[in-house]
């Protein structure tokens, strides 16, 4: 591994952050520098920190600088110019854990798409200060004039935008299905590390990796939720603090699924401090908004349930009485308060339980109706003495045109025998 100076702000949870996101792309922290703001115009940090970390890198083998923060390509460049030393920027660094982690060919464009924005937002300044001399980090573009490096940006940039519009129509096609069969989605979003995949693992009896690093999941998968035949649900990549807006438009196909879905489950984990909840619920919630999710089709859902004290719990409920937006609270590795989310699932969802009597006589003439039922709603079926008794939950909406279809098989079976 790679020992780096990692550079972020004072804040603890900033710090764990950043630290989190280090180790993921495969970084050794081995010092800190905390510094309130860090935007300052030339190296983004100020003189006295700045020397600071001239001595540590003097002093120890030290191979990169993470700089927990958005850079120019100028304040890039000078720093690599004082310190000698490539320095990786946070926008740079989620790059390369996304890279780290891709292994579907969606995933890759998307990457790749989102490398190429950093880059051309970047590359006129890059060409020109390349021009004034090498610093590390900056190797390579040389030969290159500026509208020559521009224009080849922005062609592989058009050629993946198509990519992934093809991509998004095959969604269409698969979403459109799924609706004519009137399946229900729910989808999973919230801030990385959250748990989101350990609930849709407990949900559907998935085996999906689990990993306490961020970004472990940057593909959607969907499956249905165990005993609940016609609900479906998807697990979806993950937020994170200051994601540019160019990131979110790159993941556009896999974030998309939000927008349809019938219900978000918006994960926190519950076990974290009061101040990272709300930090970490506030940047998802506004990317939720930003997606034109309706926050009335969202459920707020506190994981991590037995890492939680009771205390705990009475504080969170306390902050987020006043938001408006349901809540639950439950544990993907226990099962705790799971068949509440699910209740609470089924009642947005408005679903109902009924019971039919089928007699043999009709059920010729409904059995692919009934087969219909059986594969989108859970029925029981019990035999009776003169016909067939049905149980079933299931949305309005299906159980209205099994009833539809019912009453007409009956018309034409008493026509059928008056004739």
């Amino acid at each position: 591994m790679e020992k780096v100076v990692l550079v972020t702000y004072p804040e603890p949870y900033c710090i764990k952050e950043a630290i989190a996101l280090a180790n993921s792309a495969g970084y050794e922290v081995v010092r800190i520098i905390t510094q309130k703001y860090l935007r300052r115009s030339r190296y983004g940090l100020g003189a006295g920190k700045l020397n600071e970390l001239v001595n540590i890198i003097k002093n120890d083998k030290i191979d990169k600088i993470i700089f927990d923060e958005s850079l120019k390509t100028s304040q890039a460049y000078n720093l690599a110019k004082v310190l000698k030393k490539e320095v990786i920027d946070r926008e740079k660094l989620i790059l390369q854990i996304f890279n780290k982690r891709a292994t579907t060919l969606e995933a890759k464009l998307q990457i790749r798409l989102a490398e190429l924005k950093y880059e051309l937002m970047r590359a006129k300044e890059k060409v020109r200060l390349e021009k004034m001399g090498e610093q590390p980090g900056f190797y390579g573009l040389g030969e290159y004039e500026v509208d020559v490096y521009v224009n080849q940006i922005k062609r592989e940039i058009n050629f993946l935008v198509k990519k992934l519009a093809d991509i998004r129509r095959q969604r269409a096609i698969q979403r459109k299905g799924r609706e004519e069969k009137e399946l229900p989605l729910i989808s999973l979003a919230g801030y990385t590390g959250a748990g989101k995949t350990s609930l849709f693992n407990y949900l559907t009896g998935e085996y999906l990796y689990v990993s306490d690093q961020v970004f472990s999941t940057l593909r959607t998968t969907t499956r249905k939720i165990l005993n609940e035949k016609n609900i479906l649900i998807s697990d979806t990549v993950g937020f994170i603090r200051k994601i540019p807006p160019y990131m979110i438009e790159a993941f556009k196909s896999t974030l998309e699924e939000l927008r349809f879905a019938n219900i978000v489950l918006l994960v926190i984990d519950a076990s974290e401090s009061i101040e990272e909840i709300e930090t970490k619920f506030n940047t998802s919630f506004n990317i939720l908004l930003d997606l034109e999710i309706n926050p009335s089709n969202t459920i707020v859902v506190f994981n991590k349930l037995d890492l939680t004290s009771e205390e705990k719990i009475k504080e969170i409920e306390r902050n987020f009485d006043n938001k408006g937006l349901e809540y639950v609270f439950c544990s993907a590795k226990t099962g705790l308060g799971i068949n509440m989310l699910l209740d609470k699932i089924r009642s947005k969802l408005m679903e109902e339980e009924k019971v039919y009597f089928l007699d043999f006589q009709i059920l010729p003439l409904i059995s692919n109706t009934i087969d219909f039922l059986k594969s989108t709603c859970n029925v029981t079926i019990e035999k009776m003495e003169n016909g067939i008794r049905l149980k079933v939950r299931g949305g309005k909406t299906i159980l209205r045109r099994f009833e539809n279809q019912l009453e007409y098989a009956r018309g034409n079976l008493c026509i059928k025998d008056r004739t």
